[in-house]
């Protein structure tokens, strides 16, 4: 039988009483993506660093979830990578169903894998930047802004909007 590195087993837990700190590290076995530009790529790394407290049926895992994230910045294209921190507040209860908003356990063990898939889903960047003020692409040229300044003159305007340009030239 093959262990998971996400699994906890619940007799340490009930020796130290109702609390324990446990941290567990893994590979992700998929990509995990939010957009084409922004991902977990499969092999990474993910640690969990939670605090389990146990209460009558269950058990409540708080703590940090990590790993690392390689994306594209969405204006100058550049590769990008960083690190995703995710909070963890969730609740384990035995035979618990995927629609009741907790996740299942075992009466001897709770696997945290599922749980740090979804935390970290959630904490990464929708519309990565390589950096707040990122100038981007010409859309005339291609150069990109941030390395040097093209001396193309901006595309004209598009006639379909000269109405809303009129607003915008107003104030309004």
């Amino acid at each position: 039988m093959n262990r998971d590195s996400f699994d906890v087993p619940l007799g340490a837990l009930r020796a130290q009483g109702h609390e324990l700190r446990v941290v567990r590290r893994g590979k992700l076995e998929r990509d995990l993506v939010v957009d084409v530009d922004c991902r977990v790529p499969e092999g990474a790394e993910a640690v969990a660093d939670v605090v389990l407290r146990s209460f009558e049926g269950g058990i409540t895992v708080t703590g940090v979830v990590s790993s690392t994230w390689l994306g594209e910045c969405r204006r100058c294209l550049r590769s990008l990578e960083g690190e995703v921190v995710a909070p963890a507040k969730e609740i384990f209860r035995r035979g618990a169903q995927p629609d009741e908003g907790v996740y299942s356990m075992d009466v001897d063990q709770l696997n945290l894998r599922e749980m740090v898939l979804d935390s970290l889903f959630g904490a990464l960047p929708v519309l990565p930047l390589c950096r707040d003020g990122c100038l981007g692409i010409c859309p005339v040229c291609g150069e990109d802004r941030n390395v040097s300044s093209c001396r193309c003159e901006e595309p004209m305007a598009d006639p379909r909007w000269s109405v809303l340009d009129s607003l915008r030239e107003e104030g309004g």
